[in-house]
């Protein structure tokens, strides 16, 4: 347990706050590694499930096939044929995502520009403000 430094009313306002924000990114970093490993969970039991099929297939295919070239061969063709297919799936939502993720990046990028821009005019008119301060400080000493 915390140990807090006492002051008129209670504890000490700054010890409690620190405790309190230390435990908040305590918990966040938790829940963060909590879904992290719930993800690797979902993937690997999707994982799990396809290889499951592939075995259960496979052991059909022997079963059936009694050892038949032609069977083995045309078997074989049909399942790269399906690797192949699921291989170009996942590249396709691979690459809309990455799409996706650079147009969303681009906006960014213009609305950062926008922003960068309007903070350059007024840090001008800032600047110029200030000039314009300063010679009339000066003309007001030269006055005097």
């Amino acid at each position: 347990m915390e140990k807090f430094q006492k002051e008129f009313l209670g504890y000490r306002k700054k010890d409690v706050n620190q405790f309190i924000q230390e435990t908040i990114e305590k918990t966040e970093n938790f829940l963060e590694k909590l879904k992290a490993q719930e993800r690797q969970i979902e993937t690997l039991e999707k994982q799990i499930i396809h290889y499951q099929k592939s075995e259960a297939d496979l052991k059909s295919f022997l079963e059936n096939s009694a050892g038949d070239p032609v069977r083995i061969r045309n078997y074989s063709y049909q399942k790269a044929s399906r690797m192949i297919e699921d291989a170009q799936r996942n590249a396709d939502r691979i690459i809309s995502a990455a799409i996706e993720r650079s147009e969303e990046l681009e906006q960014k990028v213009i609305v950062a520009e926008k922003k960068l821009q309007r903070f350059k005019n007024q840090l001008r008119t800032i600047i110029e403000q200030q000039t314009d301060i300063v010679e009339q400080i000066k003309d007001l000493e030269m006055e005097r």
